[in-house]
């Protein structure tokens, strides 16, 4: 099978150094040996092909290597997925070796060979930061890559109908096809194709319709592209073993919640805490801590582009996102829509959303342009439309990564936050949400947490508690004690 690789993005350097000193005046060859250094790096922009015509930047790894021996040398390279290659190295100059490049993916065991004949050396240098590029399907050559299909019986048409690179459509033209590739099958003994499938393709030889297992395919592309295969969801909700506890709120805030309080560290070691007070009470139930992240803050005055929102930048919420990817924690990313609309706020986050641990949320208390009024002034409202268009916006980010159900959190402490309700939809690959939004006394606050969160459309009960205002804070162990136990619970 080829490479596999199915998204580009961030730059991939790693350096490793091996040295083996000698001592003494003289050095023969028993004893000589080579320094080392590889370093690999992205270097260009990821487009998918637009034709026979459309340029198309390499997606291969260019590595430049380094390489000073004890004595002059020949030395031959191997390098991941890649081809091998030979090089005279001088004593004690170093050579370095620019151009070469390897086909690597997250979770490969990547590293260069190195041998010398002449020295009796070898050694295998390891690359490190393979964990900054993505995982992988197949990488297809430009020209002719051989395929042996291990997966399920699949049509041809729905084979190549996913997303190339994770993020850039692939054209295709009505019948399925893609332009500037074709796949061929070859019967067995024969070297002439017996069927074939997709652009440039005569009818003479048409007909192929379906990848078989156990099949050996030749596919043809007019440029190199990274493959990725259609997947169907997983299934599994998170909720199935597992509570989530989060901290709500916006960065370097503390008024805004306890999320504000602290670096992501910072923040990620104390709910950290809270989760296990949860994880004691709730038997082989697990828990999950969470970062609740405002993205979009509604504001008192007008902004440029008439939303009454201010977003915060792309940058610090990648600062969260991969907080929560080294701790492994749950990031839900919370909008107040203003003026604009859920959809079109949950687009903007689009790059985030396709990480498998990545949720939306909603706050419908600050969608005011119905009512006429600047966010703050009045409570607003959502509609049934406004939940259903998330949801299915979501769900198609579900099946073209093959992730987990997405969570679509609602805030709701008034009936008029969600109308209609009986008008949301049950979309698979989407789990709602309702979170009871309200702070007072435990008497008020499960009251509407009956009314709200265990009422349909909401799947996933949730419970939000306020440090400052509630009277008093409900203790974990009150919070466990309710009859019908949330799924998660946000602290602000």
């Amino acid at each position: 099978m080829p490479a596999f690789l199915t998204k580009l993005g961030l730059a991939l350097a790693g350096v490793l150094a091996l040295a083996l000193w000698v001592t003494g005046d003289d050095v023969t060859a028993a004893d000589a040996a080579c320094q080392v250094t590889a370093e690999a790096a992205y270097d260009g922009t990821v487009t998918a092909a637009r034709g026979t015509s459309a340029a198309s930047v390499p997606l291969s790894t260019p590595l430049s290597i380094e390489i000073t021996c004890d004595l002059a040398t020949d030395v031959s390279l191997r390098l991941p997925g890649g081809d091998s290659s030979g090089h005279s190295v001088d004593s004690g100059a170093p050579l370095r070796i620019d151009g070469e490049r390897a086909y690597l993916c997250h979770g490969h065991d990547a590293s260069v060979e190195i041998t010398s004949t002449s020295l009796g050396w070898s050694e295998s240098i390891p690359i490190s930061g393979i964990d900054a590029i993505p995982q992988c399907d197949v990488m297809l050559r430009e020209g002719a890559t051989w395929v042996e299909w291990s997966g399920p019986r699949l049509e041809l048409r729905e084979a190549f109908a996913g997303r190339a690179l994770g993020w850039v459509n692939w054209e295709r033209g009505p019948d399925g096809t893609v332009p500037g590739l074709s796949v061929w099958s070859f019967a067995e003994g024969h070297i002439l194709p017996t069927r074939a499938w997709g652009t440039g393709v005569a009818p003479l030889l048409g007909g192929l319709t379906h990848f078989s297992p156990g099949g050996k395919y030749l596919i043809v592309s007019n440029t190199e592209r990274a493959w990725t295969f259609p997947r169907p969801p997983t299934v599994e909700s998170v909720f199935e073993n597992a509570q989530i506890v989060s901290f709500y709120g916006y960065p370097d805030v503390r008024a805004m919640g306890v999320l504000g309080h602290g670096t992501p560290a910072e923040v990620a070691n104390e709910v950290a805490i809270w989760a296990a007070r949860y994880d004691r009470l709730n038997g082989p139930r697990e828990v999950i801590p969470a970062f609740h992240l405002i993205t979009g803050v509604a504001q008192a005055y007008p902004t440029a582009d008439g939303t009454w929102l201010y977003r915060l930048p792309a940058d610090r919420i990648a600062e969260y996102v991969e907080a929560a990817r080294k701790r492994d924690m749950i990031l839900f990313l919370d909008v107040q829509i203003g003026w604009s609309d859920p959809l079109t706020e949950v687009k903007l986050l689009e790059e985030f959303l396709r990480e498998p641990f990545v949720h939306m949320a909603i706050d419908p208390e600050f969608a005011t342009e119905h009512l006429g009024v600047r966010p703050g002034l009045a409570i607003g409202g959502i509609s049934a439309e406004h939940v259903n268009e998330v949801q299915h916006y979501l769900a198609a980010l579900v099946e073209e990564e093959g992730i987990p159900p997405k969570i679509l959190m609602v805030h709701q402490f008034a009936a008029r936050m969600l109308r209609d309700r009986d008008l949301v939809e049950d979309v698979e690959g989407v789990e709602v949400s309702i979170d009871m939004d309200g702070f007072g006394t435990a008497a008020l606050k499960l009251r509407h947490y009956d009314w709200y969160a265990l009422t349909a459309p909401s799947e996933r009960p949730a419970l939000k508690l306020f440090f400052d205002q509630d009277t008093p804070v409900m203790t974990p162990e009150q919070v466990q004690a309710i009859e019908q136990v949330p799924d998660l619970i946000m602290y602000q």
